[in-house]
């Protein structure tokens, strides 16, 4: 019903809204507004990706990510996360639907945009704009007027269509049916056991796997299976540890820092330092864990911490440690050395691994025999059979989860049209079979649910129609950008990024 009704709605609306976007997005003249240049690091619609807003955008999440973090992301790390990417991919979006408010026409007048620049504060003396303020601004930020006002104009131009964007896109009367929907269904146990899992339940002899490791016409398999799990094979070493972070963000703030630092040693020890963190750390993640960092190697800390916190034993607390954010009070907890195994150390290990993948037929008859297995289990009520299992199988039970007919999902897993039809027509007590060829998925049946109320639809409908309208506002924005990134004009200058 959700897929129906959402689906229909979205497809009428876009449909309105696409009329009035994307045939004036096809038909402009793009290069009305054509500012870019060679050293840009990208266009879209002849719209510049300045270096300037790409190094800003970018500073302020490799930031956000290292306080996250605890310490200064490496190159590597920024690399991994992509970093990088997702910056650029922002700010192609927005520039993207400032290209089409152009085209749309939702730009300032000369006096609208007067007006906006003489209401900002920062140009304002005693309340009024002042000329010589503004000009002097400007300048110590590398901006002329002329470049300030463009700025401006597109950022109103790009509000513009964000509020155009997020209008209520649903009916009280729709969101009325949703929870209806929301509100009915059905009580439901469920098993889910991957195929994949399964491969390490299938028997391989010590004697097949020798005899295939031996076999020089798999050095080649062996040596590619050893590269995919070569994380599992070779560990850096680690540190388990937790900090107390008294912030220096100025020369200023650094003595006052050290002294809280220096007198906290004094007071804790290990067995009270969680709670000292969670009382006193100015390290905001670290108030809700007792300061714990976890696991980290070497490179995921700035040089300072990590020297500190690898240096010391298990159970001393060091410190006053300096670093870029303050100074920091480590208990370290735990220290791994580092793994290493060779190939030729796992060879007959990553042997047994590769025939395990081989033998599809004993893995097909371990599937059916576990199916029967689970299904009676289920049939039978017993929980605790089912949990016995997970001593010998990865699986997933979900003891008691409740089904409605509008989210249609069996706790993470979600169901199709036709799924939601046999679970909502099953009689009570059966188990429904949905597995498919990369997994066992078995679904008893409970008693219907329904607790479809007027009261309770009179108390949560405008929170519902809030929360549909955003979501619908969020579907129609992604559906956008996806078919204007698929007309537009986009240049990239990686050697830039």
């Amino acid at each position: 019903m959700k897929n129906t009704v959402v689906s229909k709605f979205s497809t009428f609306f876009l449909s309105l809204i696409f009329l009035l976007i994307v045939v004036s997005f096809l038909f402009g003249d793009y290069n009305n507004f054509s500012t870019a240049s060679s050293q840009d690091v990208a266009s879209v619609n002849g719209l510049p990706v300045t270096q300037r807003e790409y190094q800003m955008r970018l500073t302020q999440q490799v930031e956000f990510f290292s306080q996250m973090m605890g310490g200064q992301m490496t190159q590597a790390q920024m690399e991994q996360m992509g970093i990088k990417d997702t910056v650029l991919g922002g700010l192609v979006q927005q520039k993207l639907l400032l290209s089409t408010g152009l085209e749309m026409g939702l730009t300032m007048s000369e006096d609208e945009l007067k007006q906006e620049i003489r209401k900002l504060p920062y140009f304002q003396t005693n309340g009024k704009f002042d000329v010589n303020k503004y000009k002097q601004l400007l300048a110590a930020n590398q901006y002329s007027p002329a470049q300030f006002e463009e700025m401006i104009s597109h950022d109103m131009t790009t509000k513009k269509m964000d509020t155009m964007l997020n209008q209520a896109m649903v009916s009280d009367d729709m969101a009325r049916d949703i929870l209806r929907f929301k509100m009915t269904g059905v009580k439901t146990e469920s098993v889910r056991i991957e195929r994949q899992d399964l491969v390490s339940q299938v028997t391989v002899t010590e004697a097949e796997a020798k005899a295939f490791a031996d076999d020089k016409a798999n050095d080649r398999l062996l040596k590619d299976l050893y590269k995919e799990n070569e994380a599992t094979y070779n560990k850096p070493e680690e540190a388990k540890a937790r900090h107390i972070l008294f912030k220096a963000e100025k020369p200023a703030d650094e003595a006052a820092a050290m002294a809280k630092a220096e007198k906290l040693k004094g007071e804790v020890t290990a067995k009270n330092f969680a709670a000292k963190a969670n009382e006193l750390t100015e390290d905001p993640s670290g108030k809700k864990n007792g300061g714990d960092l976890g696991w980290f190697t070497k490179e995921r800390m700035v040089p300072e911490f990590s020297k500190a916190a690898f240096e010391g034993k298990v159970g001393d607390i060091v410190g006053p440690v300096k670093t870029q954010f303050g100074y920091h009070l480590l208990l370290i907890e735990g220290k791994k050395g580092k793994e290493e195994k060779t190939i030729d150390q796992v060879k007959t290990e990553l042997a047994r691994m590769a025939l395990q993948k081989r033998k599809t037929q004993e893995l097909d008859k371990l599937m059916a025999d576990t199916k029967s297995k689970v299904t009676a289990l289920l049939a039978a009520g017993d929980a605790k059979g089912i949990e016995a299992l997970k001593k010998s199988l990865k699986l997933t039970f979900l003891p008691a989860t409740e089904v409605n007919q509008y989210d249609m999902t069996v706790g993470p897993n979600a169901l199709t049209a036709e799924e939601g039809k046999r679970i909502f027509t099953a009689t009570p007590n059966t188990v429904v079979d949905l597995s498919s060829p990369g997994a066992l998925f078995l679904v008893k049946v409970g008693q219907p649910v329904n607790s479809d109320s007027e009261a309770k639809i009179a108390e949560q409908l405008k929170t519902e129609t809030q929360a549909q309208s955003q979501n619908s506002a969020r579907k129609f924005r992604e559906e956008l950008l996806k078919e204007l990134n698929g007309k537009a004009k986009v240049v990239t200058n990686p050697s830039l990024m």
